[in-house]
């Protein structure tokens, strides 16, 4: 079924006008801990770590990574010895079995800029399909982090990618 997903991605550098197409998704439920806010100071940018991840052949970004401090939630200290990761994918997209593509070209970028640092991610405990999908990428679950997020107690699995062998190319 062709859905409109691209079917090829790519890892490009993250533009003011990305900031802002991102800045306007807004998630539902309780993936709304991840909404941006509006203002100027409050948008993602390429000197904090971002990338965007486009259609290869429209340029049209379905989503982002960031790694370094961006990606770390409140609360969950810096390890030298890791990346940490973060991801964002546009609402439309989310929960329609895209996942794996997506993942696959964050960790393939990663695998490049990074190629033999662990890489540590953090996904809410409820969201079970995201956390298999983690499992199925060779992460490891490593345990939890409780914070405070946008003024909401939030607990998320710690999972941790220790060895590229045999990933998804």
């Amino acid at each position: 079924m062709n859905d409109g997903w691209p079917d090829r991605l790519v890892v490009r550098p993250f533009t003011v006008s990305d900031a802002r197409q991102v800045a306007g998704w807004q998630y539902a439920g309780p993936w709304q801990i991840y909404n941006f806010g509006a203002a100027d100071d409050d948008l993602p940018s390429a000197a904090d770590g971002y990338l965007a991840v486009a259609d290869a052949d429209t340029d049209r970004i379905v989503g982002f990574l960031c790694t370094g401090p961006e990606a770390r939630v409140p609360g969950l200290d810096a390890d030298p010895t890791m990346v940490d990761l973060g991801v964002g994918m546009d609402p439309q997209w989310v929960g329609r079995g895209h996942g794996e593509h997506f993942a696959t070209a964050v960790l393939t970028r990663l695998r490049q800029d990074h190629p033999a640092t662990p890489i540590r991610a953090v996904v809410q405990t409820w969201n079970t399909r995201s956390r298999r999908l983690v499992r199925r990428l060779g992460f490891v679950e490593r345990g939890e982090h409780h914070c405070l997020q946008n003024g909401q107690s939030v607990t998320y699995t710690v999972a941790v990618l220790t060895a590229f062998d045999n990933k998804p190319e």
